[in-house]
């Protein structure tokens, strides 16, 4: 699953469709969201710790990333830039809108939405809103897609997976993460949680993010322990972080070609 060669499709949309392997588990990559959301569920029961109690105790708090979460809470609006169109039109943040509802329920049920887990969500949802398909696509908190976080906070994140801050230990995890598992052409395969590529005899890493409104890139290169982090909030945005990286790094990277 880490990989994305579980044989997942990416999500379900509707109830009607069956979660089915499209091939032999290990044997190629596709890329799957739905995967990521199993990992959750199993992180979650070997911890017996809710994704958002887990993540802040093991990664939020120790690197001072107080500008994220995987679910909205009214602090972070300061923080938060609205969704746009790629003609510049605000748009609706289904998360923010969801996440409302789910807050408001804790409060009345009495139990802080830190401690929700997966089954709790799922048991909330049609209280929340009836209509959407209580499915892995529609929950939150979401580890393959509901991480709110701001460009300081996550190029926090990357600098300590390069091995720099005051915490230790993030080059080790790297170093396991950079491992291919998987390959998707000759320039571009997965490791465990990020893309790798190969480009101009260098060595990198990369991931996007790519919702409604959103588009994201980071990419680092571990031996020159350099990165960049862009976030876009128009659906336009991959024109400006492909722009801006090329510019950059003086590569035009094989990942813009494949997304």
């Amino acid at each position: 699953m880490l990989s994305h060669s579980g044989g997942w499709r990416n999500w379900r949309n509707n109830r009607e469709t069956a979660l089915t392997s499209d091939f032999e588990p290990g044997s190629r990559f596709s890329y799957s969201g739905e995967g990521y959301f199993f990992l959750q569920r199993v992180v979650e029961k070997l911890t017996g710790k809710g994704l958002m109690r887990l993540t802040r105790e093991r990664v939020l708090d120790p690197l001072g990333m107080r500008s994220s979460g995987f679910l909205w809470r009214p602090d972070l609006d300061a923080a938060i830039a609205p969704p746009h169109s790629n003609r510049g039109q605000p748009a609706d943040s289904f998360h923010a809108r969801m996440a409302k509802g789910y807050l408001a329920l804790a409060t009345e049920l009495g139990k802080p939405i830190d401690d929700w887990a997966t089954g709790d969500a799922e048991k909330a949802l049609a209280r929340v809103d009836a209509n959407v398909p209580v499915l892995p696509n529609f929950l939150l908190p979401n580890a393959a897609a509901s991480l709110l976080t701001t460009a300081r906070d996550y190029g926090t994140f990357v600098r300590w997976l390069l091995g720099a801050g005051p915490v230790q230990g993030g080059r080790a995890v790297l170093d396991r993460m950079m491992v291919q598992r998987s390959t998707i052409n000759d320039a571009l395969g997965w490791g465990s949680g990020i893309g790798l590529e190969q480009a101009d005899g260098r060595r990198f890493l990369w991931h996007w993010g790519d919702n409604q409104g959103y588009k994201n890139f980071v990419v680092a290169e571990p031996a020159a322990g350099t990165a960049m982090v862009i976030f876009t909030n128009g659906n336009a945005g991959q024109r400006v972080y492909e722009r801006v990286i090329r510019a950059r790094t003086g590569v035009d990277h094989p990942a813009f070609l494949w997304l």
